[in-house]
């Protein structure tokens, strides 16, 4: 026992020395939010209803909140200071002009829409000239792909030659319609990896969503911020619960998302400074309560078998801090092989 133990603190001690994401003293955090139709009943999943809508950005108005775009999160200098809420909306469908803008307006926020290209203009998206309509109005709209593909379906080979030439036609026709090209970006179906991440630094992109759920802080990569989904029947208490949600900061020794195969065991390791969080984590597996874990000091360690049948699997970890405010990190396993 004496002599595992050891080889045990070895083995994390290397790991503690490849750690590559570093948790910094300058705290910040700000809640990000994605939703896709408005008052579109025929699409539940992806749907926000006209009044749950309203309910929210009145409560956010009335409790503080100062609405900022994508870019102007990542301008910001005093993102410690306030209470900051990002909307940021995918796919570019007319509901959110017909339905959505028109409450923006009326509580004074601001929403970023990711619009997929090769849609605009099709049944339920907006046009072009709708797009610039409402860029005037400040609304910044961010890339969500050409295609909206499934790129991690492309052979690790192609893959970044395919993103990247899906990339340059989006760019290419914001240019031409909009008369700029973004500067951040959303992955379709929260899916991507690091090639991907450095062809759109290579182009120029400030920052890009993924999917998972989570808090926006100083410890996350700008080329993957969570965001907390917001579409389907969600109660005001619960939209509240994730608004006022805190960021549970860890450091992984697998980065998210994790690209693996089906069937395979694997362990993912979380390391936290445990003196800034009290009581217990509690860990889901895709919203499910999951139980085989270990711990070692400042070690939270997920063990997993990755069903044949899943395509992606969230591992999501809640806790409180010291000052009892429950905190949230999510970490996303996907399984390319495996069809939606």
């Amino acid at each position: 026992m004496f002599f595992t133990s050891l080889f045990f603190i070895g083995s994390l001690q290397a790991w503690h020395l490849a750690i590559s994401k570093v948790i910094q003293n300058n705290k910040w955090s700000v809640k990000a939010l994605v939703y896709h139709r408005f008052g579109d009943d025929r699409y539940p999943s992806t749907n926000t209803s006209v009044e749950d809508f309203e309910d929210q950005m009145k409560w956010l108005k009335q409790n503080g909140y100062i609405s900022v775009t994508s870019s102007q999160v990542y301008a910001l200098n005093d993102k410690d200071e306030k209470k900051y809420v990002c909307i940021t909306v995918d796919d570019g469908y007319k509901s959110f002009l017909q339905n959505a803008l028109p409450i923006l307006r009326k509580y004074g926020m601001k929403a970023t829409i990711y619009v997929n290209t090769e849609s605009v203009g099709w049944g339920d998206y907006l046009t072009w000239d709708e797009l610039k309509a409402i860029q005037k109005e400040g609304v910044e709209i961010g890339n969500h792909s050409h295609s909206h593909a499934y790129f991690l379906n492309k052979d690790v080979e192609e893959r970044s030659i395919y993103f990247e030439s899906d990339l340059d036609l989006a760019d290419k026709l914001f240019k031409k319609h909009l008369g700029s090209i973004p500067k951040s970006y959303a992955y379709p179906f929260g899916e991507f990896d690091e090639s991907m991440m450095s062809v759109l630094k290579s182009k120029g992109y400030r920052l890009s969503f993924a999917q998972n759920s989570g808090v926006w802080c100083e410890s996350d990569d700008l080329f993957a911020i969570p965001r907390f989904p917001m579409s389907g029947k969600i109660s005001i208490d619960k939209f509240i619960s994730k608004v006022e949600m805190e960021p549970f900061r860890v450091s992984t020794d697998r980065k998210s998302p994790h690209i693996e195969v089906a069937g395979k065991n694997i362990k993912i390791s979380f390391k936290y400074n445990k003196s800034d969080y009290i009581g217990s984590i509690n860990c889901f597996i895709n919203g499910v309560i999951y139980n085989n874990v270990q711990t070692y000091e400042d070690i939270y360690m997920v063990k997993l078998n990755l069903l044949q049948k899943t395509r992606r699997t969230l591992v999501t970890l809640t806790t409180k801090d010291k000052e009892g405010n429950w905190c949230w990190y999510s970490h996303l396993v996907i399984i390319p092989q495996i069809g939606e």
